[in-house]
């Protein structure tokens, strides 16, 4: 598909590990998860699959909030050894996760598309 835009947004499976709250809290739960993420209108939501997310999209992995991206700093994770195709979400408030994709192609297209997302000034 050619021609998506900022507004059209990115879904799929990732594995997660979210590492920072905050600037100044560490996440309680810093294990990986596999979970099913959507980019869109400047946010990131988690959920537990794609299946939850279509028929329930308010209901989020472990009732997290959604995520704003203004501002957000997204990067590939190159310093980051122990896994490969990992990029790392840094959000204007301090919150920190790490994604891994399922292979350079997939990781090269989230951070694309967040970034696209991040500069969104809808």
């Amino acid at each position: 598909g050619s021609g998506t835009g900022a507004g059209e947004g990115h879904e799929g499976y990732v594995t997660r590990k979210h590492e920072w709250d905050s600037t100044t809290k560490k996440a309680s739960n810093r294990s990986w998860d596999k979970v099913y993420m959507a980019a869109k209108a400047g946010r990131i939501s988690f959920y537990k699959d794609q299946k939850g997310y279509k028929s329930n999209p308010e209901l989020t992995f472990r009732g997290e909030p959604s995520y704003d991206l203004q501002n957000a700093a997204i990067e590939i994770a190159s310093d980051y050894t122990k896994k490969k195709h990992v990029l790392r979400v840094k959000l204007a408030n301090g919150a920190l996760f790490l994604l891994q994709a399922h292979d350079d192609t997939e990781m090269s297209q989230w951070v694309t598309s967040l970034k696209a997302q991040s500069d969104s000034t809808a």
